[in-house]
């Protein structure tokens, strides 16, 4: 599994992980996400992807989301991506929100809904007084089917995807307006045409559109954070064994962090704090020590050039 080397332009991700009927909601990016409503984690249903077990509930009749307000969701001119995991329950009565940080005014510089059509749909303004985009999705979401669905902007380029695949375009230059309103799940600033189904794996990212081209959504949750550096340690009969492991840069042999991998298993992991867009190689020690030390001593291991992923 590879870590999230957008990490640093994330700003909101919601596993919307937990028990069934859970009303925490926690952003892996910290920010407070507040519930209305009677909107809850359940366990009935949740998208196929690697260790789920749960998504987020919204009955349709007020259930929301809240988050806090910061210039974070204020993308202007730049690049940035809002995607999500949903299944719709229903759409035949009213426009249903997914994610909306538009004004009592009706304007936002973006916000996701499906349509009564079917169809997944987003807009955003420059202005507040005037659409720059308005998208209409091609495929028709059929209910009680997860979908992946994204709105993203790469330079000039504001788009939808549906299940990686891009489905309408179109050209905006300029900076997108500013909203005082805090965005919301599953409703508007006004608490009405509100969504009626599951949602999970919500992420925002200012900054970067990740996916510059069509692509296959992965079949794991998102990650929580930044690349690193992992393996399995092995003894010298190649049994798994614990060992304490230490990390250092290539590059300046500066100490980047240890481990003392699992007694059971031999995994460890260590972050690798990089920035920037070049991913500097790194080393590892493996030396002979654990918890419980061999009866028989052996020589450290080196495994050089490993990439962080």
């Amino acid at each position: 599994m590879a870590g999230d080397q957008h990490w640093y332009s994330k700003v909101f991700g919601l596993h919307c992980d937990g028990e069934n009927g859970s009303t925490t909601f926690t952003d892996v990016k910290g920010k407070t996400v507040t519930r209305y409503g009677d909107a809850s984690i359940s366990t009935a249903q949740y998208p196929s992807l690697t260790g789920k077990t749960s998504s987020a509930y919204f009955d349709g009749t007020g259930d929301y989301l809240q988050l806090s307000n910061t210039s974070d969701f204020d993308f202007g001119s730049g690049d940035f991506l809002v995607r999500l995991r949903a299944r719709i329950s229903s759409y035949a009565t009213t426009n249903r929100i997914l994610i909306h940080r538009g004004q009592a005014t009706g304007y936002s510089p973006w916000s996701l809904y499906i349509l009564t059509s079917g169809y997944f749909y987003v807009e955003g303004s420059l202005n507040g007084s005037s659409w720059a985009y308005t998208l209409t999705g091609t495929t028709t979401l059929s209910v009680d089917t997860w979908y992946a669905l994204e709105l993203y902007r790469y330079g000039t380029e504001v788009g939808i995807r549906v299940n990686g695949a891009r489905e309408a375009y179109t050209t905006v230059s300029g900076s997108l307006m500013t909203s005082s309103a805090s965005p919301r799940i599953g409703a508007n600033s006004a608490a009405t045409n509100a969504y009626n189904g599951y949602m999970s794996e919500i992420e925002i990212y200012k900054g970067t559109c990740v996916n510059t081209a069509n692509y296959t959504p992965a079949s794991v949750p998102f990650d929580d954070e930044y690349v690193y550096v992992s393996g399995t340690t092995k003894d010298s009969s190649g049994t798994l064994a614990s060992r304490l492991v230490r990390v250092y840069r290539q590059d300046t042999g500066a100490f980047v962090g240890e481990q003392l991998s699992n007694e059971t298993t031999g995994v460890w992991k260590i972050t690798a704090a990089n920035t920037g867009s070049t991913v500097t190689k790194h080393f590892a020690v493996m030396h002979d020590d654990d918890a419980n030390p061999p009866t028989t001593s052996e020589n450290a291991l080196i495994y050089d050039g490993v990439t962080p992923v």
